[in-house]
């Protein structure tokens, strides 16, 4: 039964975008809107990348409907063939606007079954889904979980495209492989280039033909060295004028207990909690067995983490300062205010190793988020 196609009903069909193609609400047009709104400036780099943004979004609009392959529904063109814009990755320095590039495109896009997630969470989604999946004994795991996520998404977009584990490389490369059979279009942003992905893992050699899977089959654009729109807004970066304990003081009126708290199923050290406010130490908060499913946790409980007591970070500190990283990448997509303290200038607070390209992007988003809610700067 492998390789038959059959065509479903009327009502499994899927309508393709009405707008004619001169007059759809392209990424471009909304650039331009920006542009002459002064919500942005006008950037170069990313003006010379909208006509492919553009050709994107035209191609996920073309008509498509469901049909079974290898025992699975997936998405196939009217004469039955996969749609040639297969998608794109948007990598470049910190700051650089990947995010709303993307967002115009995703928005552009007027089409129910359209996703944008945060790359963490949807890793444990994956896992999650791959656990509970019972496929038919003749159907693959992988391609039959993403079919399930295809049906939900002709349109996927990732925001901070990386890779920590050897086993998240090695299960990316299938999926990618199985989404593109699906007919799904993929939408990414990094700070990494495709060929500096997992530059410095362990056994990186089993991560390189996902690697050469991604640059074959999804257009890889580079949004280089430019401004860092982020510190385009004046302010101080977190704690510079305040203490940890003065910003607990003023959020909550109280002053903080230490005591701990359950994050999933690890007991954590806190230097104090109220109210949704949570104070941390560096050490109990990235230098503990925490990974991105404890972060998610807090994330569902704070309305704003301060983090005291950052050393400086060296080269060997590497596992600390990525746990750092994707703490903050989540904050971040949770826009939830975060006060740092430390010994050193955030900045300078890991400038060797192989983390210390992810922590420069991090200090960028700090810088946006120390800007978010109540505690005085």
């Amino acid at each position: 039964m492998t390789g038959y196609s059959r065509v479903l009903f009327p009502w499994e069909m899927v309508a393709p975008d009405s707008c004619p193609e001169d007059r759809c609400d392209k990424p471009s047009r909304r650039w331009q809107r920006a542009v002459e709104g002064g919500q942005i400036q006008r950037d170069a780099l990313q003006e010379a990348i909208l006509p492919l943004m553009d050709q994107v979004a035209a191609g996920v609009r073309q008509p498509v409907h469901r049909v079974v392959w290898r025992g699975v529904e997936v998405w196939r063109g009217e004469g039955g063939e996969l749609p040639e814009v297969r998608g794109v990755y948007l990598h470049g320095d910190v700051g650089r606007g990947k995010s709303q590039m993307m967002q115009w495109l995703f928005d552009s896009v007027s089409l129910t079954e359209k996703r944008r997630v945060h790359f963490h969470p949807f890793m444990e989604e994956l896992h999650h889904r791959l656990h509970q999946a019972k496929p038919p004994g003749n159907v693959d795991l992988v391609l039959y979980v993403a079919s399930q996520l295809s049906a939900e998404a002709r349109l996927l977009c990732f925001d901070e495209f990386y890779i920590t584990t050897i086993a998240d490389g090695v299960l990316l490369g299938r999926l990618l492989s199985a989404m593109h059979h699906c007919g799904v279009t993929l939408c990414a942003t990094s700070n990494w280039a495709p060929d500096h992905l997992f530059q410095d893992g362990y056994n990186r050699a089993s991560v390189l033909p996902f690697i050469e899977r991604l640059k074959s089959r999804i257009h890889v654009c580079e949004l280089g060295r430019g401004v860092d729109w982020r510190r385009r807004v004046p302010g101080p970066l977190n704690g510079a004028t305040h203490t940890a304990e003065e910003c607990f003081l003023s959020l909550t009126g109280n002053r903080p207990t230490p005591s701990s708290i359950l994050l999933r199923h690890t007991l954590v050290s806190v230097r104090g909690v109220e109210n949704g406010v949570f104070w941390f130490g560096f050490e109990a908060l990235c230098n503990s067995m925490l990974g991105r499913a404890e972060y998610m946790n807090l994330c569902r409980q704070a309305r704003t983490v301060i983090i005291s007591g950052v050393p400086q970070l060296s080269a060997d500190d590497a596992d600390a300062a990525m746990r750092f990283v994707v703490l903050v990448d989540l904050l971040y997509e949770h826009r939830i205010p975060v006060r740092v303290h430390g010994s050193v200038a955030l900045e300078d607070a890991c400038m060797d190793g192989p983390a210390a390209f992810a922590w420069r992007r991090s200090v960028s988003r700090v810088h946006e988020l120390s800007r978010l809610g109540e505690c005085p700067e």
